[in-house]
């Protein structure tokens, strides 16, 4: 039996599959740009239960709890959900904010059609999923 000396936790998104709230936007963006990067792709990207444990357990960490949590993030319009991500936060910030203007048009324009499809811009919802871990920091 270990004793603990201390938690660490942290959450992740998921990029194993179904978190539309982060793979909306690269889903619009490789038709218009095939080597648009993926997230799964990027290194170190820790979105699955497995590279989280496996991170966890190589820097000496305990009793290992992987969590998947889901739940809806909800917009009241396209500019709603549009906007912050031009603002230049992680991934999808630095790739927006290398695309040429006429570029990120075809993308936004792209993007509101696949989630709206022939209906009229106003609320809309996204499924969003991530990872919770946690570990235990075992006593000397």
């Amino acid at each position: 039996m270990f004793e603990v000396a201390g938690i660490v936790a942290t959450s992740m998104w998921d990029n194993s599959g179904g978190n539309d709230l982060n793979q909306s936007l690269w889903e619009a963006a490789l038709p218009l740009d095939p080597k648009a990067p993926q997230p799964k792709d990027r290194p170190s990207a820790y979105g699955t239960a497995e590279e989280l444990s496996s991170l966890w357990a190589s820097v000496g960490l305990v009793k290992i709890a992987v969590k998947n949590i889901a739940f809806p993030c909800g917009f009241s319009s396209f500019d709603n959900f549009w906007v912050p991500l031009t603002e230049g936060q992680g991934p999808p910030g630095a790739y927006l904010a290398r695309l040429t203007e006429a570029h990120r048009a075809a993308l936004r324009e792209r993007l509101r059609q696949n989630i709206f499809r022939a209906r009229p811009d106003g609320p809309f919802s996204l499924q969003a999923k991530a990872w919770a871990v946690k570990g235990s920091v075992p006593a000397n």
